[in-house]
């Protein structure tokens, strides 16, 4: 079954109303879907960004630069992560913005992040021993992880990856980071509530018809699936307890602001 976004607020609100639940504006956060693998995630006044990427390095859009955080994480040094920092490009937001890449626990108000160890699929990332920290953010009761490029899970992983809300997981039809079985297995592994496509071919942003390569679009790995919400827009703001009972799939529109 397809969902739209009214449809979606109504499975919501009828949730809550069989739970009895009511729920507060303060309990909520933001979800930013800029393009490609980068989020924005905003609670209160804090807000951090994952994953932002390079200028037209093999993605053919760039990056926009009036995007604020508080602090950034990258999952690892590839360009389309880490916004060409291991490249030696200088990012708008070099030196001005915290940005972390290492696993460890980091704090900025209601958050708490947490970053473990991965390791990136094959064959890609042996310039930089396939480093990939997975990102866990857990804010206002709610728990995402964001994969990266991560490959199969170890059996570390998936225990630290427990009770996971909102997965952000790369799905692309070329299977270009997690293939198609591996894909299933992961998604079998976290169960979470909702599972945010990222990494894919964004075709109406590319300046050139072959980039990126050996990466496809995301629809036809939706085809069939049940519980796919489209949105409207590139942001979603949710709370706890307006997470759906079964688990759905949410993509998201890129930024408007993001450029040829």
């Amino acid at each position: 079954m397809k969902y739209t976004l009214l449809s979606l607020l109504l499975l919501l609100l009828n949730e809550q109303a069989q739970q009895g639940q009511n729920v507060n504006e303060t309990d909520k956060l933001t979800i930013e879907y800029i393009a490609h693998a980068s989020f924005k995630i905003s609670s209160g006044t804090k807000s951090i960004l994952l994953d932002p990427y390079a200028d037209k390095v093999w993605i053919g859009y760039n990056f926009p630069k009036t995007i604020k955080a508080d602090a950034i994480f990258s999952t690892h040094p590839h360009y389309d992560h880490d916004g060409g920092i291991f490249l030696g490009m200088d990012p708008y937001w070099k030196d001005k913005i915290p940005f972390y890449t290492n696993p460890g626990d980091y704090e900025l108000e209601s958050f708490k992040v947490h970053g473990i160890k991965g390791k990136h699929c094959d064959p890609y990332g042996k310039e930089f021993q396939q480093k990939n920290t997975i990102w866990i953010i857990e804010v206002q009761g709610i728990r995402i992880a964001h994969l990266g490029d991560n490959g199969p899970l170890s059996d570390e992983n998936i225990k630290a990856l427990n009770n996971i809300d909102i997965l952000m997981v790369p799905m692309d039809a070329e299977y270009h980071i997690l293939k198609r079985e591996e894909l299933k297995t992961v998604l079998a592994q976290i169960q979470p509530k909702l599972i945010v496509p990222m990494h894919y071919r964004i075709p109406e942003l590319e300046d050139l018809p072959d980039k990126p390569t050996d990466l496809g679009p995301v629809e036809p790995c939706l085809a069939g699936k049940e519980n796919v919400i489209r949105l409207k827009s590139n942001k979603l703001t949710i709370a706890k307890k307006e997470l759906p009972l079964k688990t759905h799939y949410m993509l998201f529109k890129h930024s408007s602001i993001v450029s040829k």
